[in-house]
């Protein structure tokens, strides 16, 4: 069994963009990175509640766990 994280992100009024990583650090590291901002160093809720309070975007991270059929 295999783990992956999937970031679901998009700018406000756009279309999803999805990404997969290996790991939570890197999709987190991919929000800093889609929307450019870095100014919130590794802060994940601050940029999530920036991004949310000015209406710039939008992402989920999710766990998923993938599974093979035999």
């Amino acid at each position: 069994m295999t783990h992956v994280f999937t970031l679901k992100i998009r700018y406000s009024g756009e279309e999803d963009d999805v990404f997969v990583y290996d790991s939570l650090q890197a999709a987190q590291s991919g929000v800093f990175d889609y929307f450019e901002c870095y100014r919130f160093g590794h802060d994940i809720d601050a940029l999530e509640e920036h991004l949310f309070s000015k209406d710039i975007g939008y992402f989920d991270i999710q766990h998923q766990e993938i599974r093979r059929l035999s």
